[in-house]
């Protein structure tokens, strides 16, 4: 420790207390002590600020916090909504129940759905150490898509009764979804499950999980709320006239590039405007990505996020797109977002306005494309799974230079392999791949041309502001990343546990 930190450590600080009592927290820069330096389990001093805890008030750790408590959770089946569930249940033993708003799918009902989820080799470390902790998972049959949010008025009771928390993570993630489709789950699916939240006797926080690209005219995103890209009124009013059109629905979004980042933009404004007295926090994750650490390395299950066009560039399928390659990609490993979503609702400050926390890493840990290809490319070639040789992608500024060196990089190519393979008696491939291909590239295209820094300081503070023991159990700090092992980590879990596609 510095000769500063220590100076400051013993510092007798009584700034500010009123009466004779000290305030519960103060918080200055501390710009001359070294970055987590920590000076006892009551005192932790940041790169970002200190936050002192009154020294008569003893530390809840976060799994303190939830102990005895009950949870409400929306999107348990998803891909964060597993990560979750499984680190509360890891991590917080003395949770009391986790009810599961899950809604019965091709006539399979609710119980079912939870046995198969956790069939799922993810829960393989609770089945070992705790297997009576599936016992807390308490499945509700509802939709956020249906009215009152399709509850039985016993089971609402039993919510309203019971809950302390709400986490609300079930959305719509498609890109291309109609307007309609999206407002309605992602838009009025949140306006329902607030409502229900205000009743609920016993409400200590409401966890939104939204995106990071909310606001993506922006190139400098921070944490706080921004107004929304448009009236709700006018969003319906444009529904009656123009339906589903997708032209009109982009320019009506007026820059936002879908409806997906549009509808979440939409459902922070109203949550921000409209959450009264009920304390709540925004999480913004990025693009998320594989495991980190916990349970299990890379793991991941589904082809969404930066997962397909990382991987078709791998491969050697997308070899030219428009971007740039010092523009890299903000990736964020799920259990870093999950984390941050437990701590939020333990440790974020009750305050009138809704908190936002970003789940990103370019500020503070950015990823380059070199990166990528150095880590992730190298280990799938290194396992003999690029189906071309010399996987890379070269990237163009404009949409002239990326259709004539689409068309000779790869349109080209296509044709004559095509052409062999029917010599060969084979029935062709490459040209129906390379359309799929294309098809995701522009998909992606507004992602990978534009560039952004997405700032996570309070996000760090907020990390910082926890035990040893609870930082090192919930790490969601973008700087603790090691870039190069969860890049190899990532490209084994997409080998492992993903069924191959060409997109």
């Amino acid at each position: 420790m510095s000769t500063a930190a220590k100076l400051f450590c013993n510092f007798d600080f009584t700034v500010g207390a009123v009466a004779g009592q000290p305030n519960r927290y103060v918080e200055r820069v501390a710009g001359s002590i070294p970055a987590r330096t920590s000076c006892d389990p009551q005192i932790v001093v940041s790169g970002l600020g200190v936050i002192f805890h009154d020294s008569k008030e003893e530390y809840q750790s976060v799994a303190d916090y939830y102990a005895g408590k009950s949870l409400l959770v929306t999107g348990a089946t998803g891909f964060l909504g597993k990560v979750y569930i499984e680190k509360l249940l890891h991590s917080c033993k003395k949770i009391d129940k986790i009810y599961l708003l899950v809604r019965e799918k091709k006539k399979v009902d609710i119980n079912k759905r939870i046995e198969h989820m956790l069939d799922n080799p993810f829960f393989t470390r609770l089945k070992r150490t705790d297997p009576e902790c599936f016992k807390k998972l308490v499945p509700i049959s509802g939709d956020i898509r249906l009215p009152k949010l399709g509850l039985k008025p016993e089971d609402e009771q039993t919510l309203v009764d019971n809950v302390s928390v709400v986490y609300h993570g079930a959305a719509t993630v498609k890109f291309d979804e109609p307007l309609s489709v999206a407002m309605n789950i992602n838009f009025e699916g949140t306006k329902k499950l607030l409502e229900l939240s205000q009743r609920i006797k016993n409400i200590e926080m409401f966890v939104y999980i939204s995106t990071a690209f909310t606001h993506t005219h922006k190139k400098v995103l921070v944490e706080t709320i921004y107004p929304p890209p448009a009236k709700v009124e006018d969003v319906y009013k444009f529904i009656e006239e123009y339906g589903d059109d997708e032209l009109a629905t982009l320019k009506f979004m007026n820059g936002q590039p879908n409806t997906y980042t549009f509808t979440k933009a939409l459902s922070e404004a109203y949550l921000s405007k409209h959450h009264g007295n009920l304390p709540a926090v925004i999480i913004r994750p990025s693009i998320v990505c594989a495991t980190s650490k916990e349970p299990l390395r890379g793991w991941l299950e589904n082809w969404y996020g930066g997962t397909p066009f990382i991987m078709n560039v791998s491969k050697g399928w997308l070899r030219i797109a428009r971007g740039d390659y010092k523009n890299g990609l903000d990736l964020v490993p799920v259990d870093y977002t999950t984390n941050l979503s437990i701590i939020a609702a333990a440790k974020a400050k009750r305050t009138k306005d809704v908190q936002v926390f970003n789940s990103t890493t370019t500020a503070d840990n950015p990823l380059s494309w070199s990166d990528i290809k150095n880590n992730f490319s190298e280990e799938i070639v290194r396992h003999g799974k690029n189906d071309l040789p010399y996987p890379d992608v070269l990237f163009v500024q404009s949409r002239t230079a990326l259709v004539i060196a689409t068309f000779f990089m790869q349109t080209i190519p296509a044709h004559i392999l095509d052409l062999w393979l029917k010599m060969s008696g084979k029935d062709p491939k490459y040209v129906k791949i390379l359309h799929q291909v294309i098809q995701l590239r522009d998909a992606y295209d507004y992602f990978t041309i534009n560039s952004w820094v997405m700032r996570s300081d309070r996000t760090r503070e907020l990390h910082s502001s926890l035990s040893a023991e609870d930082r090192e159990e919930f790490q969601c700090d973008p700087t603790q990343i090691n870039w190069s092992e969860y890049l190899k980590d990532y490209s084994r879990g997409v080998l492992k546990y993903l069924k191959p596609r060409a997109m």
